[in-house]
């Protein structure tokens, strides 16, 4: 996904990194710095330092804040409905086991007998 920022012009004798000829540039005709996919904060960095001019820089900012808003709404997503599905169960189990052993507990307690085996034997 591109981004875009309003930028009037380049600063004077400002030429990018090779590095970035794939993610940046500057689209003179509409007055717009563009910037494809997200951009890390060790490139905003660097962009930032190769020109001190404001209007650059500001333009750096907002490219790097709507790359960030895009990831970071991407991390939002839902639980696909089959986990949703199966963690609900394995709740509703584990709440099921918990009853019926407190309720066992609760009958031997009030026995006042411990619980007893008995072998079945053929005599």
């Amino acid at each position: 996904m591109e981004f875009s920022a309003t930028l009037a012009r380049l600063p004077h004798g400002l030429t990018f990194p090779e590095r970035f000829s794939e993610r940046l540039r500057f689209d003179a005709t509409r007055g717009e710095l563009v910037y494809r996919g997200f951009m890390t904060k060790c490139s905003y960095d660097e962009l930032c330092s190769l020109s001190n001019e404001p209007e650059y820089r500001r333009a750096l900012e907002q490219l790097f804040v709507l790359t960030s808003a895009e990831v970071t709404a991407g991390e939002r997503r839902p639980l696909p409905p089959r986990l949703l599905m199966a963690t609900m169960t394995a709740a509703i189990l584990a709440v099921a086991l918990m009853w019926g052993a407190a309720r066992h507990l609760s009958a031997l307690r009030a026995t006042g007998s411990p619980p007893t085996a008995t072998l079945a034997n053929g005599s």
